[in-house]
């Protein structure tokens, strides 16, 4: 089951519900790695004044910074409340513009991931009640827990969270179902 309490998942607003973040365990290794290996790949270059060696580091360190996220495993990624599901760097898109939550299973390169296919009854620019799409430029070249597959299809892979695929796609299908048929509460 998916945690519950307050979270910040996107901006300074707070939103009460549930959320799942990246895994903690070996997800951070390889980042780390990667910082490490460009670093001193860096230092090497600037010593030894070689070309080579310092497209090599920023090569590296640019795949370490697009994978940042994976070491801020304590913020939530992924979240749903009454409002509606919310996903770092996308916003909220409201439970009355999903139309179906699906586990799928895609393989790559042989291996088998699963992942949350999100159907949604309008186009993403109409289901958004909550727009967070405008980020820095930093944050925007980092890794986002979501793709779009088509311009009303969104798709979550879900192997690289800290709950199992299968429990997080019934945890967001339960709240679907509760709160799909809500009106939006007004802001004010």
């Amino acid at each position: 089951m998916l945690r519950a309490g307050v979270i910040r998942l996107y901006g300074d607003h707070p939103v009460t519900g549930f959320a799942v973040a990246y895994e903690q365990d070996e997800l951070q290794f390889p980042v780390w790695v990667l910082i490490v290996l460009a670093t001193v790949l860096l230092c090497v270059s600037l010593s030894e004044r070689s070309l080579a060696l310092m497209l090599l580091s920023l090569l590296l360190g640019g795949f370490a910074f697009h994978n940042i996220p994976l070491i801020e495993t304590g913020t939530a990624r992924l979240a749903a409340n009454h409002e509606g599901l919310f996903m770092d760097g996308l916003g909220c898109i409201g439970w009355r513009f999903v139309s179906a939550i699906n586990l799928v299973e895609v393989v790559v390169r042989g291996n088998l991931y699963k992942e949350a296919d999100i159907a949604l009854s309008e186009p993403l620019e109409k289901a958004l009640v909550d727009d967070a799409r405008s980020l820095p430029l930093h944050r925007r070249l980092m890794r986002k827990p979501y793709y779009l597959k088509t311009a009303s299809t969104i798709r979550v892979p879900l192997d690289i969270f800290d709950p199992p695929p299968d429990d997080i796609v019934a945890s967001l299908l339960r709240i679907w179902i509760h709160n799909r048929g809500r009106p939006p509460k007004a802001s004010g």
